[in-house]
């Protein structure tokens, strides 16, 4: 029987509402009767606002869903906003990471569908760089897009806002929160209605690529990059500047082949007769279709077309994010080749979203969709590191399943990890697992395979981590009846050799 009490006084027609009934009610997931009766009755509503400072998360949770299904429908603005409001900020800050993230998602939303007033989007702002330079995982990444929105809305905020951010970015000395400033700003530039605002983020961005650190360096690269998709409303001076100080990073081994591939774009839309009769045929393809086009552009095969759509329409975003769990194989494919495309275009909502839809590719038959998969969540796990969480559970997962492919997509996940990540702590991590994985008959045999495909990334590994591997490798050799001794001799061989050109100065030691 449901716990929800409401009773109708008939001689004054007052409204007596049973609080723990309602409480009750949302313990149960009674939601949909909750929202008939709270957007229905003032008094209900009331109760609500009151349960969101309940002791209990789940009831707390439950509310916040209740007034995202009331804005949906339309039916939370005006006065009733305006008394609920300062209750679900209070949430932004909630001690449970469930409830505190529930909140943001409805903040979020509040800004993706405007018509607050001044005042409000005041509040939300200094309630949202609060948490953002907190520094906590994925909280701080879904308030640097809710800072981006708010930009976007507000031309009177957007500039003091991207004050803040570039001085939070010069100022923190934490990677996490510089690299969610970055988002923040990448949003904001991204949907602003105002070109100088996109102008000016586009310069202070571009002079973070002289930031000491690579990963900053890695990271104003991607916001570049997405802020090319409105390459038309960027000024000739902003992407000269690009051009010179992307150059400049060509050369470097870590960031060398994205700065390639940004310099390439900035190019191509900066000198305008140099653009190639295909490139310019591509742009034309473009701005011809619509999202009701998309499916007949992929039947077609024209699934480079519906990238650059996804990279300009959020609504076209959306449709091939969905795709992801589509029915159909084919649909599926499709919607991963055009995501590795684009993956610098997705907003941590996105992100968020489609990991665990990736994470179960990496289980797939299909080699490319398995790799594919694996790069796509290297490069999230690049932009929002607040995604760790995730990545470590996932992991754990895949490597204590009994089933082989599972443990082959988990080598292919952590092999991309490396690729993206190149710290000391991530190959020294990584070595110490494929040790542990190698001496454990079940995954011996997929590990020694994944070495053998990557055995060019030993080249990376410094001297004394290649020593410990080829010691492992002796270790095993012969055993099983000696089925991967093969294996196992020609990465021995690998090793010497390269130990050999280290001695004699060939190869530098990483």
């Amino acid at each position: 029987m449901r716990g929800l009490a409401v009773f109708l006084v008939l001689k004054g027609g007052d409204i007596i509402v049973d609080r723990e009934g309602i409480k009750k009610d949302l313990l149960s997931w009674h939601l949909k009767e909750v929202l008939t009766l709270a957007e229905e009755h003032d008094k209900v509503f009331d109760v609500l606002v009151e349960l969101l400072d309940d002791e209990n998360p789940h009831v707390r949770a439950n509310v916040l869903q209740v007034l995202m299904d009331m804005l949906e429908d339309g039916k939370l603005s005006g006065e009733r906003l305006s008394r609920v409001l300062g209750a679900i900020l209070e949430r932004v800050k909630d001690e449970d990471e469930r409830v505190a993230l529930k909140a943001l998602e409805l903040v979020n939303a509040l800004l993706e569908r405007g018509k607050l007033d001044e005042e409000q989007y005041e509040r939300i702002t200094d309630v949202l760089k609060g948490v953002l330079k907190s520094g906590l995982p994925v909280l701080m990444e879904y308030a640097a897009e809710g800072l981006g929105r708010l930009g976007a809305k507000v031309a009177k905020i957007a500039y003091r806002i991207i004050r803040w951010l570039f001085s939070l970015i010069g100022s923190s000395k934490k990677r996490e929160v510089q690299s969610a400033a970055i988002t923040a700003l990448t949003e904001l530039a991204s949907r602003t209605d105002d070109s100088k605002v996109l102008n000016e983020i586009f310069e202070g961005v571009t002079e973070l690529l002289a930031h000491p650190d690579p990963y900053i360096v890695e990271r104003a690269l991607h916001s570049i990059e997405r802020m090319l998709a409105r390459e038309d409303e960027i000024t000739t001076r902003n992407k000269l500047k690009a051009i010179s100080m992307i150059k400049e990073l060509k050369g470097d081994v870590k960031v060398g082949i994205k700065a390639s591939q940004v310099l390439e774009k900035l190019e191509k839309t900066t000198v305008i007769q140099e653009i190639p009769g295909k490139e310019v045929q591509k742009q034309l393809d473009v701005s011809k279709y619509s999202i009701d086009d998309v499916e007949k552009l992929l039947d077609t095969g024209k699934t480079e077309i519906v990238a650059e759509m996804a990279k300009l329409d959020s609504h076209v975003l959306e449709k091939v994010l969905n795709m992801l769990e589509s029915d159909d194989y084919s649909r599926r494919m499709d919607a991963l080749w055009i995501l590795a495309r684009l993956t610098s275009h997705l907003t941590p909502s996105d992100a968020y979203r489609i990991l665990p839809v990736l994470g179960e590719f990496l289980k797939s038959k299909n080699t490319w969709a398995r790799e594919t998969a694996a790069k796509i969540l290297a490069d999230i796990y690049a932009l929002y590191p607040g995604t760790s969480k995730f990545f470590a559970s996932l992991l754990d997962v895949l490597l204590r399943s009994k089933n082989e492919r599972d443990v082959e997509g988990a080598l292919e996940l952590l092999v991309r990890l490396a690729d993206r990540i190149k710290t000391d702590e991530m190959l020294s991590g990584l070595m110490r697992l494929v040790l542990r994985l190698l001496d454990d008959e079940r995954t011996r045999g997929v590990t020694l395979r994944t070495l053998a495909r990557e055995a060019q990334k030993l080249l990376e590994l410094e001297t004394e981590s290649l020593f410990a591997l080829q010691d492992k490798l002796k270790e095993i050799y012969g055993k099983e009846g000696g089925k991967y001794d093969e294996i196992i001799a020609g990465l021995i061989d690998v090793i010497e050799d390269i130990v050999k050109m280290r001695n004699k100065g060939m190869l530098l030691n990483p």
